[in-house]
């Protein structure tokens, strides 16, 4: 994977069953905080239906995208907060699209999700 090629980052989260609501708020800062920040593509998040895992979905542009917004003090504080509330370590899982999904979205170049039958 080149340094110059868009990623793609999945993290499965494992918050412990009395803080959910307390990690999903955390999510929700992430993605507010970094929605405009340069590089970021997309940014999307859900519950499954046990309930147990929370599954965040992120595009990059580059590995450089990424790591900025790793490098910021919001982010670290973000971070350490989080052990709070977990019951281990994420699960993470990166990379680059597969060949011929390397720009997928719709017009304006954002990704789009088929949840319940609908596009998101």
């Amino acid at each position: 994977m080149s340094e110059s090629q868009e990623i793609n980052v999945v993290a499965i989260h494992y918050p412990k069953p009395d803080k959910v609501q307390e990690f999903r708020a955390l999510v929700l800062r992430v993605k507010n905080t970094f929605a405009n920040h340069p590089g970021k593509l997309h940014h999307h998040a859900f519950g499954t239906k046990t309930g147990e895992e929370i599954v965040v979905i992120e595009r990059f542009k580059d590995q450089a995208s990424l790591d900025q917004i790793l490098a910021t003090e919001e982010f670290k504080e973000i971070a350490e907060l989080v052990l709070a509330l977990v019951r281990q370590p994420p699960t993470l899982i990166n990379g680059a699209p597969l060949p011929g999904f390397e720009a997928y979205g719709n017009e304006k170049g954002v990704a789009e999700f088929l949840v319940d039958s609908h596009w998101v």
